[in-house]
């Protein structure tokens, strides 16, 4: 039988820095009917459970706790974003159980019946749950104003704030990802209208009673324009060096193009010969952070890991790289990596 797209649930997902003005955009769509699943608010309930706290214990230290045993949430965040590594690692140990609770907020809504929800989701594209979004909008704002915001609301000092500003993402990490982008470095009216405006649009039906995903032309085009831009800008920034050892390797070895390009980009200085060298020494079918490892330590010192039932238990994956350069080194690849993926497979 056929379904029915009237009866379709709209899962918008909404990102943005800190300090953009996603709460704003969030309360145009709720008062448009939205129901709307606010992620920081569920990470703070998942992170009072007694299972999270002692895993982050585990991670952190009982620095994290207060005297009492409840998170200590400054402490927290003055780690997490005291450096991109660590934000990612903070993000690594909450997103499945955070996921978990968004997914079943979300069948709760659609047991109820509610046909547009609102993901309001700081992490919306690294933890990966974009993929199950109908549309994606970022709300994003240049840095100073963002800093000035963000000094007003949080009463951080100005140090703090800024090292907030700089474990997060520059602009064209979001424009690259997302279907809308609206600009907030006017006043709380304007965006108030924007946010109305696209939360109008995408709940409006069109000519066949269908829902219609922003039907103004103009706006779509100067998006268009503006991703096109940034993705040339991306494409300059993160080119594909070596392409036919790249491919040679990676029609003999099966590792994907786009993990060879991630390694050689964390490693610029390197030749094409020693470049193919390294490549030659990950292990048939290592995961990526295994392979970044291994790559970086070199043969000698990753056949030792690997041979050493504390770090890996086949001789192939490395369940724990023992080295906090070469640890480092996975994160920036892995990063490396989704932007080449994002880049070129399309």
């Amino acid at each position: 039988m056929k379904k029915n797209k009237n009866t379709e649930v709209q899962l918008i997902g909404l990102t943005g820095q800190t300090g953009a003005g996603k709460s704003t955009v969030t309360a145009c769509f709720k008062e448009k009917g939205f129901a709307v699943i606010d992620c920081d608010t569920v990470t703070r309930e998942v992170q009072s459970r007694p299972e999270v706290l002692k895993m982050l214990e585990a991670n952190y230290g009982s620095q994290i706790l207060q005297p009492n045993g409840s998170l200590n949430r400054k402490m927290l965040a003055a780690i997490a974003f005291s450096e991109l590594k660590q934000t990612e690692k903070l993000n690594r140990l909450m997103f499945p159980p955070i996921r978990e609770e968004i997914d079943r907020l979300i069948a709760g809504y659609k047991a109820d019946g509610k046909k547009f929800i609102l993901l309001d989701a700081p992490t919306l594209f690294e933890s990966g749950i974009d993929k199950i979004c109908t549309r994606k909008i970022a709300v994003l704002a240049n840095e100073e104003v963002r800093l000035q915001r963000i000094l007003m609301r949080d009463a951080l000092s100005e140090e703090e704030a800024r090292r907030r500003i700089s474990a997060q993402h520059p602009d064209a990490y979001y424009t690259v990802r997302s279907d809308f982008v609206l600009r907030n470095n006017g006043t709380k009216e304007e965006l108030l209208r924007d946010g109305k405006a696209l939360a109008d649009e995408l709940t409006r039906p069109n000519q066949d009673g269908k829902t219609a995903l922003v039907t103004l032309v103009s706006i779509v085009a100067v998006i268009a324009v503006i991703m096109s831009l940034y993705t040339f800008t991306y494409r300059h920034l993160y080119s594909r060096e070596y392409p036919e050892t790249v491919a040679a390797f990676s029609e003999e070895s099966g590792l994907d193009e786009n993990l060879c390009y991630a390694l050689h980009y964390c490693d610029p200085e390197t030749s094409e010969e020693a470049f193919a060298e390294k490549l030659r020494t990950i292990p048939a079918g290592a995961d990526m952070r295994t392979a970044a490892a291994v790559y970086y330590a070199g043969e000698q010192t990753a056949s030792k890991w690997l041979h050493d039932p504390a770090y890996s238990s086949d001789g192939i994956h490395l369940s724990t790289i023992p080295d906090t350069e070469a640890d480092s080194f996975a994160d920036q690849v892995e990063d490396a990596y989704r932007i080449y993926k994002n880049l070129y497979d399309k």
